[in-house]
């Protein structure tokens, strides 16, 4: 978990968008974007999918602070995702948000449009050049529009029943469940009362991520208490524990917990 510094006295408090980044929808988005997705995510963006654009609309309403790309190419009338993304820019509420487009054909006067006369802020992007293409130009512009805000890791809070933990130590096993996970450190609570120390090294820690095993090393730098929970322990993992399979597990398993949290707040909006 990464430790944010809090304000200077002569620096004003960064506000959330700053210090978490922005969320990034697509909106109907083509079989290509799915690949594409995995890769923004894996390079540490909040990356989410979704069809019901009304839904979403009501979402940004609320949260106006998103990047969303929008496929134009869905339905059968293009016109749609002009009046509906003009609607989102002109609305008092969700001014906020901004737009990119993605589509598999490079039409000027399409092109013209959103960008000239509606103003869209991240790009219209022809997905026909290919996942590695799009996703070069994607992280161009999320990087340009600060979507990674000055988090450098995704983190997921977990529900209690998603995650398991164990852990054998001298004094036994130590078992839990995972509050919140990135892909460099989680938040644990134990059970049973057991709490390791601050400094505690934890070797060969087992994670299972809903039926998705991943074991790794661990060391304690820090505790609270949380509300109804008790104490939680921070613990960061040792890259040398971490290789490239478990990072992408660790990954996908955040992407799946994060996406699902989304779908119940669209589907409440």
């Amino acid at each position: 978990m990464e430790i944010e510094s809090g304000p200077s006295p002569d620096r004003p408090s960064p506000d959330r968008k700053e210090l978490f980044g922005k969320k990034v929808f697509f909106l109907n988005p083509p079989g290509v974007i799915g690949d594409v997705a995995n890769a923004l995510a894996e390079a540490e963006f909040e990356v989410y999918a979704t069809r019901d654009h009304a839904k979403l609309a009501r979402f940004l309403r609320k949260e106006p602070e998103c990047l969303t790309f929008v496929n134009i190419d869905e339905g059968d009338d293009e016109g749609v995702w002009r009046s509906w993304i003009k609607s989102i820019k002109d609305d008092e509420a969700s001014k906020g948000a901004a737009f990119g487009i993605i589509t598999m054909l490079d039409d000027e006067d399409k092109k013209s449009y959103y960008l000239m006369d509606l103003g869209v802020e991240c790009g219209f992007v022809v997905v026909k050049i290919g996942v590695a293409r799009t996703t070069e130009i994607l992280l161009r512009m999320l990087e340009a529009n600060e979507a990674r805000g000055r988090r450098r890791y995704v983190r997921a809070a977990c529900p209690p029943d998603s995650t398991e933990l164990s852990c054998p130590t001298d004094e036994g096993v130590l078992r839990g469940w995972i509050k919140d996970l990135s892909s460099v450190g989680m938040s644990v609570a134990f059970t049973g009362g057991a709490s390791p120390r601050q400094g505690s090294r934890l070797k060969d820690m087992q994670l299972n991520l809903k039926g998705v095993r991943v074991i790794l090393n661990g060391v304690v730098i820090g505790s609270h208490e949380a509300p109804g929970v008790g104490v939680i322990s921070v613990i960061m993992f040792e890259p040398a524990s971490v290789n490239d399979d478990k990072r992408a597990k660790l990954r996908a398993f955040i992407k799946r917990t994060l996406q699902a949290t989304m779908d119940k707040a669209l589907a409440l909006a």
